[in-house]
């Protein structure tokens, strides 16, 4: 056992002096991420917006369609059509 315990040390002593550089990450590599993380939040604003457009054009459209049902409910009331809904 004592040859065993000595043929593990100097592996065992060599992987506790490389184990922290494990957990350094490049500066470029590091810039780069947060360069995604901009373009993705630049992204998520933008999809924002255009919800938020295209929202408003919905909501809009449902107005104009709103007006022209009781102009035509109106017209067919008057004219004594039957209009089946």
């Amino acid at each position: 056992m004592p040859s065993t315990a000595r043929a593990v040390r100097p592996l065992a002593l060599l992987a506790l002096a490389l184990a922290p550089t494990g957990c350094l990450s490049s500066p470029k590599a590091e810039a780069a991420r947060q360069q995604q993380m901009l373009e993705l939040g630049d992204a998520l604003n933008d999809l924002r917006l255009t919800t938020a457009t295209l929202t408003a054009t919905v909501d809009s459209l449902r107005t104009v369609i709103a007006k022209q049902d009781t102009t035509l409910a109106r017209l067919a009331n008057v004219t004594g059509v039957v209009v089946v809904k």
